[in-house]
């Protein structure tokens, strides 16, 4: 193993620099406040991406779905294409969809408005008290780069030095989607 790989580290910009990193909701009326920081440790800081973008599709959501009121937590439905446990664990935390049945992952399903994800797709639609919206990261999102280096960390034969890379754009995609507000960092589709 290289020096250069060896003292190779990545981190997430400190929290101060992340713009509106919280979502509140209600649990049978009572609000709970979730923060970035709590996403991080209940999914564990593997998927960095994932886990900011989870972050921001549900704050886009909520503003969209539920823009005058605090939402109840367990009445949103999600669909996606996107496999991503990140995602799925952020979701989880602040909703309660996956262990209330209302998460449903398809990555068979194509959505031409969407570029492909590692594997499947990064398309989610959220549904909320009768509402609808279909959303995406903001355009170029996951980068091209983020594609070839997620799909190589996936093969047999993966070297430590892609591994790194893997790690290093997906703290670069936390990043980037963290330093921006939420409509900034989620399409509408």
């Amino acid at each position: 193993m290289s020096t250069a790989t060896r003292t190779r580290t990545f981190s997430l910009r400190p929290v101060e620099e992340w713009v509106s990193p919280e979502i509140t909701v209600l649990d049978n009326g009572r609000p709970v406040k979730f923060t970035l920081d709590t996403a991080m440790t209940y999914h564990g800081y593997d998927a960095v991406g994932g886990v900011a973008l989870g972050f921001r599709l549900l704050q886009r959501a909520i503003a969209i779905l539920s823009p005058d009121a605090l939402p109840e937590r367990r009445q949103f439905e999600v669909f996606t294409n996107f496999p991503g446990l990140g995602v799925r664990d952020t979701f989880e935390l602040v909703t309660r969809v996956v262990t209330g049945g209302r998460f449903t992952l398809d990555a068979s399903f194509v959505d031409p408005r969407t570029p492909e994800g590692v594997t499947g797709g990064v398309y989610f639609r959220f549904s909320y008290n009768g509402k609808t919206v279909e959303l995406a990261p903001i355009e170029g999102q996951p980068s091209e780069r983020f594609v070839r280096c997620g799909r190589a960390s996936k093969r047999p034969d993966v070297t430590e030095e892609e591994l790194l890379e893997w790690k290093e754009v997906k703290h670069e995609l936390a990043n980037l989607l963290l330093g921006v507000e939420a409509e900034n960092a989620v399409r509408i589709l």
